[in-house]
């Protein structure tokens, strides 16, 4: 389900326990996936914010996104894994964070990130002066899956001048 700010405070009042994840997921991949599903393990219902677009431009350069925010936000929405995404904020904070208020709105039980998120010890601060806990997940690639990325898919097009 798409959400919006105005729309955290009842998404508290509902759950018995909440976890946040957040990214670009900008050329949605089976990484992603995997991510998804494991946040989904340990929060109940999983709250995710997508970076928007002039944020991501900001943090990955002038190319970037591929796909727009809207685009973005309609696929995860559909995922199994994810019961309420939305846009974050349009600028990043120190430590890559762009869902400061969102976080401040939602109280979630968990912030959910990958062991190589930008900005850990940032949003360890973060978590402590809001009283979240966080979990960082080993970012990890079933067998017999390869480990992909974004940055990988696109390289890979480039070079192959589709």
């Amino acid at each position: 389900m798409i959400i919006s700010q105005k729309d955290l405070r009842n998404i508290r009042k509902k759950h018995k326990k909440i976890g946040f994840a957040s990214g670009c997921f900008d050329m949605f991949h089976s990484g992603h996936a995997v991510f998804l599903n494991q946040a989904k393990k340990i929060s109940g219902a999983l709250v995710v914010g997508i970076g928007r677009d002039k944020a991501i431009k900001q943090l990955k350069g002038g190319n970037r996104p591929i796909n727009p925010e809207k685009n973005r936000l309609y696929l995860l929405s559909c995922l199994k894994s994810v019961d309420y995404a939305m846009l974050n904020e349009e600028k990043y904070l120190k430590g890559n964070i762009d869902f400061y208020n969102i976080l401040k709105k939602l109280r979630p039980d968990f912030l959910v990130l990958n062991s190589d998120s930008g900005g850990i010890e940032e949003k360890k601060r973060l978590c402590k002066e809001l009283n979240i806990e966080i979990r960082i997940l080993k970012r990890t690639v079933p067998s017999p899956m390869k480990a992909i990325s974004s940055t990988y898919i696109i390289e890979k097009i480039r070079r192959k001048k589709i």
